[in-house]
């Protein structure tokens, strides 16, 4: 398995710095990707409920192209994957890392699952990060990362496990939270039992 420098895998750029508060612009065709927008089961970006802003800039948009991944650039390293198209007009903030994938010997979705898991990255993270309270991930940092690159084969074994593990955890959390609520209602009838009887 060969270890090589993010740098040499994909493109890296900053995310575009929004003067104002998002909330405070007009609507308009360009969707914009806030720290807000990211998802709390997933770690794909869903296009739809993103906010549409007017363009007040000079500079043209950077658009996110299909299976860009973004990351946090701002406390514990977070990576997320875009799976619209330039076509979505979706910019990142600059609470964002911007990571295109150039090589086909490493899948985005790799990448992704690598950047929230490996323990070498996190590892490399922690000794990297500025600031204590809220530590700071550069994109020089990030460009210097090693990844372990292994065949597509185990890439796709290794993606496939983590979507299973994912789904697991979500139904094991859908059935606690029905026994809690069957739980809670046999309780209440218990209750309401006990009044009848009392009164």
């Amino acid at each position: 398995m060969k270890t090589i420098l993010l740098k040499h895998l994909a493109q890296l750029n900053s995310g575009f710095t929004i003067r104002e508060s998002i909330d405070n612009l007009e609507y308009g065709e360009v969707k914009a990707v806030q720290i807000k927008d990211l998802p709390k089961q997933s770690y794909q970006i869903d296009t739809d409920l993103l906010t549409g802003i007017e363009w007040r800039y000079d500079s043209k948009p950077q658009y996110l192209s299909h299976n860009a991944i973004l990351s946090t650039s701002r406390g514990e390293i977070a990576a997320y994957l875009f799976k619209g198209n330039i076509g979505d007009k979706v910019v990142a903030s600059n609470s964002f890392i911007i990571i295109n994938i150039i090589e086909d010997t490493i899948l985005p979705e790799f990448m992704v699952w690598y950047l929230n898991n490996a323990i070498a990255a996190k590892n490399y993270f922690s000794s990297v990060s500025r600031g204590s309270s809220l530590p700071i991930t550069t994109v020089g940092a990030l460009k210097e990362l090693p990844v372990a690159v292994p065949t597509l084969v185990q890439q796709q074994e290794i993606i496939y496990r983590h979507l299973h593990a994912q789904r697991e955890k979500q139904y094991l959390e859908q059935l606690i939270q029905l026994r809690h609520e069957y739980n809670n209602a046999l309780a209440e009838q218990l209750f309401n039992e006990k009044l009848r009887k009392s009164s």
